[in-house]
């Protein structure tokens, strides 16, 4: 137990392949966002958070395909 300071014993702790908890799906991904406080108050009110975002996301990304395929060009600006 009275090692020299220094000297660490070989197999524990530290990063190892296949240790840790496993991901139940790892086909998703955990992010944190700062929002503003008018777009909380809409998530709020979802009963479901995660699909409302995934399913704007989506929605908006299909538009922007569609504005990039017929050439249209429209920017969005923050809400008053």
């Amino acid at each position: 137990m009275n090692e020299p300071k220094g000297k660490r014993k070989n197999g524990w702790g530290g990063r190892r392949e296949g240790a840790g908890r496993r991901s139940e799906n790892p086909s998703t991904r955990t992010i944190a966002l700062r929002i503003p406080e008018d777009v909380a108050e809409i998530l709020d009110r979802q009963e479901n958070r995660s699909a409302y975002i995934i399913e704007a996301v989506r929605a908006y990304d299909r538009e922007q395909r569609k504005r990039t395929i017929l050439g249209i060009e429209i920017s969005y600006t923050k809400e008053k």
